[in-house]
């Protein structure tokens, strides 16, 4: 079967609201097989509403929508799937019973506009809301049926998994899915990668192989279609196992891992305590360490740029490795005049320097010089060349 997402709501139009719930969603639907090909947003008019939902139903078995489901005037989802398939909105004794109990517990007033949110097309499936007083509901008729669910991500992500999801791999005999494993590589570009495993994305057909670049890592994402997790993995193992041997010691870590999580097991295997002295990068490598609750991390010093004393990284690495007393230092300065960043890793048994260059001095180009150089003393713990 496919799916179709339609997100409704001006706020979303406008840039008011990151739309995090069409991500999510899209996820949802590709780890239990389920085909996505179109997702639509539309603002807070009825027509264009309806409209929208009418040519989602000519390409889809299912459309599921997000937002408008609450008790204001310009929460207009019922009025339009309504519309669409010609049923006139019912008051549902049942779901306002439950949004009478829900105010109960709550100890709120039960406002008249509140009625509105009891309110269901003749005929259609409400779907229970535990997180909120808005129920979600399924409609059909013969193109398919539209699946409604409220715009608040905690109410949707729940009523998405636990009731939307069942529904659908019931009705249509789904079995199996969507299996991923995301490896992450820093330090490298996304063409540098491509170049490595370019034969492998053109004929693998299951697992299939993307490539999709941020400003931290490279993410590989290897994606296999199976009916059981196990097979999943055997699959997406043989691939990986084919793209590790092409690129020794470039993945960083899979899935949620982050640099910061791999550093610091690599020192804290050694009995080795680390400080950082940084310039350009603004304190963001130790910022990274604290988050990461890294227990080798003993402290950070972070000086102006503009402050020639420290425009020498091993003096600075120096400085900061005697400050804080630790076995490791990072040191990282700059030389604004030709934007050159300069680093040394001093450890008791050896050191590393690098050079490497930087476009504007922003937020961005703090992040991407904070990942390199974290990158660079990964890959030197690891026995793996700095370059």
């Amino acid at each position: 079967m496919n799916a179709e997402i339609v997100m409704i709501g001006t706020e979303l139009l406008l840039g008011q609201i990151v739309d995090s719930n069409a991500a999510h969603m899209g996820r949802v639907l590709a780890e239990n097989g389920i085909g996505l090909y179109h997702k639509t947003t539309v603002g807070d008019n009825r027509v264009r509403i309806a409209k929208v939902l009418e040519s989602a139903l000519g390409r889809a078995d299912a459309v599921l929508t997000s937002g408008g489901l609450g008790p204001t005037e310009d929460d207009l989802t019922r009025e339009a799937v309504s519309d669409v398939f010609g049923r006139p909105l019912e008051f549902r004794e049942d779901a306002y019973d439950a949004l009478l109990a829900r105010f109960a517990r709550m100890r709120r007033p039960v406002t008249e506009n509140n009625k509105k949110q009891a309110l269901a097309p003749a005929g259609a499936t409400l779907i229970p809301n535990p997180n909120g007083t808005a129920p979600g509901l399924i409609c059909g008729d013969a193109r398919g049926e539209v699946i409604c669910m409220p715009g608040v991500p905690r109410e949707l992500y729940a009523m998405l998994e636990d009731s939307v999801i069942p529904h659908l791999r019931e009705k249509h005999g789904l079995k199996g899915g969507l299996y991923h494993r995301v490896l992450k590589v820093c330090g490298v570009g996304e063409s540098w990668v491509d170049a490595q495993m370019g034969d492998l994305m053109a004929r693998l057909e299951n697992p299939t192989i993307g490539v999709l670049a941020s400003p931290e890592w490279v993410r590989i994402r290897i994606t296999a279609r199976a009916d059981t997790a196990e097979d999943a993995r055997a699959r997406i193992a043989d691939v990986e196992s084919q793209i590790r041997e092409r690129m020794p010691g470039r993945v960083m870590g899979v899935d949620d891992e982050t640099l910061e999580g791999a550093v610091d097991p690599l020192l804290r295997a050694r009995g080795w305590t680390f400080a950082t002295g940084e310039t350009f990068t603004g304190g963001m490598i130790a910022q990274r360490m604290v988050a990461n609750e890294a227990a080798s991390f003993v402290g950070g010093l972070t000086h102006s740029p503009a402050d020639t004393r420290w425009r020498d990284a091993r003096a600075l690495a120096q400085e900061t490795q005697r400050m804080f007393a630790s076995d490791c230092a990072l040191g990282i300065s700059t030389e604004p005049q030709d934007r050159n960043l300069n680093a040394v890793f001093l450890t008791p048994e050896s050191e590393a320097a690098w050079q490497t260059t930087y476009s504007v001095p922003d937020g961005l180009g703090q992040l991407r010089a904070a990942v390199i150089c974290m990158e660079r003393v990964r890959r030197f713990l690891s026995g793996y060349p700095a370059d």
